[in-house]
C-alpha cells in the first residue's frame, strides 16, 4: 500500500496499468449514510464505488493510503456573492442599509474588475470543496454572469448565476423591462452555469417585478426576511429602507407597506417555482407555516441559511428567537446552506459551506448527518441539481467528483469520524475533480 497526497489520486489512476486504483480512507459520508473506515474505487472516469471495506471486497491492484481523510460529495453553496470577493472588510455599524451603501460604493463596476472578483471567488470556492454554486450576479449583473461562465469549466464548478434585478416605486417599470429582455439577451446555459434571476429583496422590488421574474420560468432566488428593518418596511413602508429609496429617487407616496410580513407578501408570488429563499432570519409563524404547506408542491421553495453571515450582522436581534432552521427541517422543509459574500468571513481563505457546517456544529450541536444533507442534497434541490451528483460515488451526466477533508484524528468510529470532521479546521482537498474545457 502506497501513501499519496489527495491531489495525486487522479494522476495515479491515469497512469495505473489497470486503470483502477483503491484508496483507503478514514470514512465516507453523504446525506444517506456514513461509513468508517471506507474504501474508494476509482477508474479513469472517476469514482466507481465508495463504501465500507467489507462491501468493496478484495483490493487487487494499486492501493493508496489516505486513512486520515474522510470522503464527501462535492459541496453545494446555495447562496454566494462572488462579485464582492476581494473588497476590503467593511465593519458593520448595526444598520444594514448603511453597510449595504458602503458595499455599493466599493464594489467593482467595470467588467474587468467584476471578472477579477468573480475569478477570485471561484478560486476560493473550489478551494473550499464547492462543486455547485448559486451565485448572485449583482446589480443587473450580466458581466458577473459571463465571468462565472468563463471561469467555471476549468474549475470544475457548476450551478446557477442569478442575475440580480431591482425595481420598486419609480424604478419598478425599469426592473420589469430588464427581466423581459433578459432571456433574449443571455443564453440559458453555458459552461455548466445556468441563467437564473434574483429580485433583490422586498424593500427593493415590488410585486410586479417579483411576478415578472416568476413568469420567466428560470431558477429564482431572493433575499427574504433578512432584517427587522425589512420587516418594518414591508409592513408599513417606514424605516431606513424608506429613507434609502427616497435618497435614490425611487420612493413614491404609494409605498405605504403591505400590512404583513415579508414571507407572507412574497411567497404567494413565488410559490411552486422552486425559489431559493435566502436568510429568513426573522421568519414568523405564519411564514413558517406557508413554507411547510408548500412541501407537497412539485417545486417547493427552499430556504437557504447563511449562519456566519447572520452572526456577522448580529442576528437575531435582542429579544428575538434564534433562526428557525431546525423547526423547518423537523417539519420536512429542506433547508440549504450558503456562505453569502466573502465580506462576512473576515480572513477566511475559502468560500465553503463546510465552514458553515462547522459553525452550526459548534454553536448548536446540529446533527452531523443533517448538516451533510444541508450542504449537499438540500442545496442541490435549491439549484435544480440532481441528487445523484451529490451522493457518493457522485456519478452524473457532467462527470464525477468527491471532496475530502484532511487530517481527521481521534475516534475512528462512524460517529467519531463525523465529529472529528466538524471539529477540525483542516481545509478540503479534491480527491477527484472533473475539469472541463
Amino acid at each position: 500500500m502506497q501513501s499519496a497526497r489527495p491531489d495525486e489520486v487522479q494522476e495515479r489512476v491515469r497512469t495505473s496499468p489497470t486503470g483502477k486504483v483503491f484508496v483507503r480512507l478514514a470514512g465516507a459520508v453523504d446525506a444517506e449514510r456514513a461509513v468508517a473506515p471506507a474504501v474508494a474505487v476509482f477508474d479513469r472516469e472517476g469514482p466507481v464505488a465508495i463504501d465500507a471495506p467489507e462491501a468493496i471486497g478484495a483490493t487487487a491492484g494499486e492501493v493508496i493510503d489516505l486513512s486520515s481523510h474522510v470522503a464527501m460529495p462535492p459541496l453545494v453553496n446555495a447562496h454566494a456573492h462572488l462579485d464582492l470577493t476581494g473588497i476590503d472588510p467593511i465593519p458593520f455599524d448595526g444598520t444594514f442599509a448603511n453597510w449595504a451603501g458602503e458595499v455599493r460604493a466599493r464594489r467593482a463596476t467595470e467588467p474587468e474588475g467584476i471578472a477579477a472578483a468573480v475569478r477570485e471567488g471561484v478560486r476560493r470556492s473550489v478551494a473550499g470543496g464547492t462543486g455547485f454554486i448559486g451565485d448572485i450576479a449583482g446589480g443587473l449583473g450580466i458581466a458577473a454572469l459571463e465571468a462565472l461562465r468563463d471561469s467555471a469549466p476549468a474549475a470544475g464548478l457548476q450551478g446557477v448565476s442569478y442575475v440580480e434585478v431591482f425595481g420598486i416605486g419609480k424604478a419598478s417599470s425599469r426592473g420589469v423591462e430588464f427581466l423581459k429582455g433578459l432571456q433574449a439577451q443571455v443564453a440559458h446555459e453555458r459552461g455548466g452555469i445556468r441563467l437564473g434571476v434574483s429580485p433583490h429583496a422586498p424593500y427593493s422590488c415590488d410585486d410586479t417585478v417579483y411576478a415578472a421574474a416568476a413568469e420567466l420560468e428560470l431558477p429564482i432566488a431572493t433575499h427574504l426576511a433578512e432584517t427587522l428593518d425589512e420587516d418594518r418596511f414591508v409592513r408599513d413602508g417606514s424605516g431606513p429602507f424608506a429613507d434609502l429609496l427616497k435618497s435614490v429617487g425611487a420612493w413614491t407616496p404609494a409605498l405605504t407597506g403591505w400590512g404583513r410580513g415579508p414571507v407572507e407578501r412574497i411567497q404567494p408570488l413565488l410559490q411552486g417555482r422552486g425559489a431559493a429563499l435566502v436568510h429568513l432570519n426573522y421568519l414568523n409563524e405564519a411564514g413558517l407555516q406557508m413554507l411547510v404547506r408548500e412541501i407537497s408542491a412539485a417545486r417547493p421553495s427552499v430556504p437557504v441559511y447563511c449562519p456566519r453571515a447572520s452572526d456577522f450582522f448580529r442576528h437575531p436581534a435582542p429579544g428575538h428567537a434564534p433562526h428557525r432552521y431546525r423547526e423547518l427541517l423537523a417539519a420536512g422543509v429542506p433547508v440549504a446552506l450558503g456562505t453569502d459574500s466573502a465580506l462576512v468571513m473576515g480572513s477566511a481563505p475559502t468560500l465553503s459551506v463546510l465552514d458553515e457546517m462547522r459553525f452550526l456544529w459548534k454553536r448548536d450541536r446540529t446533527d452531523p448527518m443533517t448538516l451533510v444533507a444541508m450542504a449537499t442534497v438540500h442545496g442541490a434541490r435549491a439549484l435544480g441539481v440532481h441528487a445523484s451528483a451529490v451522493r457518493l460515488p457522485c456519478r452524473s451526466a457532467r462527470g464525477a467528483a468527491a471532496v475530502i477533508c484532511a487530517s481527521v484524528r481521534g475516534d475512528r468510529s462512524t460517529s467519531g469520524t463525523l465529529q472529528c470532521l466538524l471539529e477540525s479546521s483542516e481545509p478540503t482537498q479534491w480527491l477527484w475533480r472533473p475539469v472541463r474545457s
